[in-house]
């Protein structure tokens, strides 16, 4: 590859994050996950865009300059890590994405006060510990999901290349500590031409996965609800005869398997006869909300018949299924559900089968 100006791949970066950040804005869900993701990119792409100003700063502020944009580029790479966190249904307490983002530019910015050698180190070891986070957590994703995506192997590529080239830095700066160039690129000369395309070209390549992959989850939701119960908006008996047989379908590896949990309510008529059955309605519909928090974005819940709920989901062994329906149960013993002025308690009684 011939000779390529950083500064160049810089501008090109902060200008694909501006593109980024329009096209994430035109996304729009009402799934909370989806919603919370969206966020966080968009907060990621307005980090990253610092570096679109760098033509604009005056030539004496550019180092001064370009130090604090590495800094807000390493929070926007931390948030870019918990927005895909979110998106593959991976809970993270906020206070801990916060942490992390500010940790991550706190100590490229705090670096700098230490002189070169401790800025250029802090960069590559900064970077390469939240690329290879990403990447590890995009992995483990794939690995536990029965069905993979395109667009979510696109993303596993992006994430361990920025990685592999992240890794390659650390090794290079400490065992060259400097001459250190302008642009703080400190990596071997075979391949800076690369790390500075793949700085150029990271933020357009994670938007357009991002958007291949929300599409693909808003076109599954849209399928799910043409699916759904009315009164619960869980799968209906016909949506889980569909999507359930094509989950059994996908089971194809030996380390992998379905289990069918059965969740009856205890005692429900007593709902019905002391309260009315529109107390009972809204007894349903907690229940199926609380069922929806607890399970994994990958496992199928449906409304079976009257007070009857079916999961879906696939596991590894039967132990895993047990312990998924045993959580469930305790989940809802410990939950009760207040509607209407009364605080209801409910127990349900789950049955497990294991294909």
């Amino acid at each position: 590859m011939g000779p390529i100006d950083v500064f160049t791949s810089y501008v090109a970066a902060g200008a694909g994050a501006v593109i980024g950040l329009g096209v994430v804005s035109l996304i729009r869900t009402d799934q909370p996950r989806l919603r919370q993701a969206l966020g966080l990119y968009r907060w990621a792409f307005g980090c990253i865009a610092l570096l679109g100003a760098l033509p604009l700063v005056p030539p004496s502020w550019q180092s001064g300059y370009l130090k604090v944009a590495i800094g807000s580029v390493a929070m926007g790479v931390a948030l870019l890590a918990w927005a895909f966190r979110q998106l593959n249904g991976r809970r993270t307490a906020p206070w801990g994405g916060l942490l992390a983002t500010a940790l991550a530019g706190g100590c490229i910015w705090g670096a700098a006060w230490w002189g070169d050698t401790v800025f250029a180190r802090a960069i590559a070891f900064v970077f390469a510990f939240v690329s290879v986070g990403m990447t590890l957590e995009q992995g483990w994703i794939i690995l536990r999901s029965p069905r993979v995506s395109g667009s979510e192997l696109s993303l596993l590529w992006v994430a361990s290349g920025f990685a592999l080239n992240w890794l390659v830095a650390v090794q290079h700066v400490l065992s060259v500590p400097g001459p250190y160039p302008p642009h703080w690129l400190h990596v071997p000369a075979w391949l800076l031409p690369w790390s500075a395309l793949a700085i150029a070209l990271l933020p357009l390549s994670v938007a357009a996965v991002v958007f291949a992959i929300v599409n693909e989850r808003l076109n599954a939701q849209l399928r799910a609800r043409a699916l759904s119960d009315d009164l619960t908006g869980t799968l209906s008996r016909r949506g889980l005869r569909e999507l359930g047989e094509r989950m059994l379908g996908l089971q194809q590896h030996p380390a992998r398997a379905t289990a069918v949990l059965m969740v009856d309510v205890d005692h429900f008529k007593q709902v019905n006869d002391a309260h009315g059955h529109q107390v009972g309605d809204e007894v349903l519909r907690f229940l199926a909300q609380l069922l929806r928090d607890h399970l994994r974005e990958d496992a199928l819940l449906a409304r079976y018949g009257g007070e009857e709920f079916t999961v879906v989901l696939p596991v590894r062994m039967e132990s895993e299924a047990l312990r998924v329906a045993e959580r469930l149960r305790r989940v809802v013993e410990s939950t009760p559900c207040r509607t209407h002025g009364v605080v209801i308690h409910l127990t349900v009684s789950i049955g497990v089968a294991f294909h």
